[in-house]
């Protein structure tokens, strides 16, 4: 037999030994191994994690997870090695694995998120803003931060490369470690890998799409604030592919959390107004031009500062309005201050110091000139100019005072709490003299409210269970001629809190639930105002009193119903949660808390519908 037949009938027997006595077959020209990595994000619960940078130490072969999370690093020197996942942005994991040769050794790593490795350079993108869609030929700002606990930025070597263009960027970062720098790409779908080596050579990649085939961008031309509102103008897009404008708004510039203001499916729309501007230091606004094949592309953005007016830090007591300016008088007992906000450019113009505990207060001129009546834990109703808020005048109850009103016709009426409770809880005192003209009711610390032009006054008890409301009927000088006590006591609801009387004079609405009642001696319950499953904070009517807006507790809104058949057929959506409302001339102006926070507020003047 030839030698060479020999040697390969030896040769396959030998095979043969190897496959069917091992049960492997061993190529002894392989002297490395392989490393299967599996990453999984939030210790398992968050599946596979994508795009992780995946290394070892000693060094061996890097790679990055693919879309099922998972990356095969081929060619390892056999050894045990620490095997990290690096997460950008999130966190990063550690397992060990032993590289046998010809062999595949599988590993799991899972991400804990804020960990950080610090062996690899960390890559974060600034710029462009995701999703990154230009047009062909434009030039396109890129940027990032780069970090390497070891290294130097001087060091470090950024590339960036694309999945049509090839590397178009190699640089260092700067001593802060950030690399910025523009560049336009050809028109398509770009796949952009941003690589940083360090000087271990060390590699981190992070990976975003691109597109260049967006239509050309619209310039947003201005935003202007307007009241509480902002008017925004862009300039036309020209070519034939327009589908639509739409305008965003965000709280940060370039973020990717926006708010749609709006859309137009006319190009010859140049502008539109945000009437729902949030209640924020800054807003930043930009168009988008979309087009028929669905690309899009975003103008410049736009800063307005406080785009919905200002915002005020403290907790209002109690809100009067001026009865015939556009200023409210608010109780701020956290710093112990009555405040004057002038609506029309929602700033505050002046205060003044309390003494005591304020209670709820009220404005009017009884022939002194306009003034805001302030009474107090202390026993003494504060009498303040209008304008300045210097004070005029004290008029001593001797008793602790939660409520003053008055209608103008020269006396002033306040709830008291006396000992004995009974003892002319609701007591009436002359603005000239101070002197106490006249005293009855049946409960201290009542709630009361004039009905609008008369002599008559309807109060809701604060200080018993269930409460109780009454009615008084007051001679021109200020003695109480009748008091009337109601007849349902409690059957329905009642809230001294909640309380409004219509501008007519004709009816009460009072509590969460909106109940309506008489404004007349007999305080009659005639129902309440549909709801469904909101609740009231406040009441506020037209002029003829048939149309209630009635502010909700439990949404962004006033909604609109009608008198007397308490029916609900409308609503006006606000900026934050209303908690005191005001009419005047066909505008609903609200105290609106934000947030849910009740030490933050501030002020919406909407157009009243019908």
């Amino acid at each position: 037999m030839h030698f060479n037949s020999i040697r390969l009938m030896l040769a396959l027997a030998a095979c043969s030994l190897l496959f069917f006595g091992c049960g492997k077959t061993i190529d002894p020209r392989v002297t490395t191994g392989d490393m299967f990595v599996t990453v999984y994000s939030s210790d398992g619960f968050g599946g596979a994690a994508k795009n992780v940078n995946v290394f070892t130490k000693p060094q061996s072969i890097q790679g990055v997870t693919d879309e099922f999370g998972s990356v095969l690093l081929k060619g390892i020197q056999p050894g045990s090695y620490e095997v990290f996942a690096n997460q950008s942005g999130v966190g990063s994991g550690k397992s060990v694995g032993t590289v046998r040769k010809d062999s595949l050794t599988n590993v799991l790593v899972y991400i804990v998120k804020g960990v950080s490795t610090g062996i690899t350079p960390e890559i974060k993108l600034v710029l462009p803003a995701l999703p990154a869609t230009f047009a062909e030929g434009e030039s396109i700002p890129f940027s990032a931060d780069v970090e390497d606990q070891d290294t130097s930025p001087g060091d470090i070597t950024v590339k960036w490369e694309s999945s049509i263009d090839g590397l178009f960027h190699t640089s260092s970062p700067d001593q802060n470690g950030n690399v910025a720098f523009s560049k336009a790409l050809s028109k398509g779908l770009h796949l952009i890998t941003v690589t940083a080596t360090d000087k271990d050579k060390y590699t981190a990649t992070i990976t975003f799409q691109l597109a260049t085939n967006a239509p050309k961008a619209v310039k947003l031309v201005s935003a202007v604030k307007q009241g509480a509102n902002v008017a925004l103008t862009w300039n036309k897009y020209t070519a034939a592919d327009f589908k639509t404008y739409e305008v965003y708004r965000s709280e940060e510039q370039n973020s990717s959390n926006v708010t749609l203001v709006g859309s137009a499916a006319n190009s010859n729309t140049l502008t539109m107004t945000d009437s729902l501007a949030p209640f924020l230091p800054q807003a930043y606004y930009f168009v988008r031009v979309v087009t028929t094949e669905g690309l899009f592309s975003n103008s410049n953005s736009l800063k307005v500062d406080n785009p919905a007016g200002s915002v005020f830090f403290f907790t209002p007591f109690d809100v009067v309005m001026h009865p015939t300016r556009n200023k409210l008088y608010m109780v701020d007992n956290g710093a112990g201050k009555l405040r004057l906000i002038d609506i029309d450019s929602f700033t505050e113009v002046a205060s003044t110091s309390l003494q005591g505990t304020a209670g709820n207060i009220d404005v009017a001129d009884n022939s002194f000139g306009m003034e805001v009546y302030v009474p107090s834990s202390d026993g003494w109703i504060y009498i303040y100019d209008a304008e300045k808020l210097t004070l005029k005048k004290s008029i001593s109850t001797g008793l602790s005072t939660p409520c003053v009103v008055t209608n103008g016709h020269g006396y002033i009426a306040a709830s008291v709490r006396p000992s004995p409770w009974w003892e002319q809880p609701v007591r009436t005192y002359s603005r000239a003299t101070g002197i106490n003209i006249d005293g009855n009711g049946d409960f201290e610390g009542d709630r009361l409210r004039f009905v609008p032009g008369q002599e008559k006054i309807i109060s809701i008890s604060t200080s018993v269970s269930p409460i109780d409301m009454e009615y008084f009927e007051l001679t021109s000088k200020g003695a109480i001629s009748l008091h009337m006590d109601d007849t349902q006591h409690g059957s329905y609801p009642l809230d001294p809190n909640i309380f409004r009387i219509s501008p007519t004079g004709d009816y009460v609405v009072t509590g969460s639930e909106g109940a309506v009642y008489l404004a007349t001696r007999s305080m009659e319950y005639k129902g309440l105002i549909q709801r469904g499953s909101l609740a009231f904070s406040d009441f506020a009517f037209s002029e003829d009193g048939k149309t209630i807006y009635a502010a909700t507790q439990n949404r962004k809104s006033i909604q609109i119903a009608r008198y007397p058949q308490l029916t609900r057929d409308n609503e006006i959506l606000l900026r934050g949660t209303p908690k005191f409302i005001f009419y005047r001339n066909g505008n609903l102006i609200s105290v609106s808390m934000i947030e849910d926070q009740v030490s933050r507020f501030g002020i919406e003047v909407v157009k009243a519908k019908k």
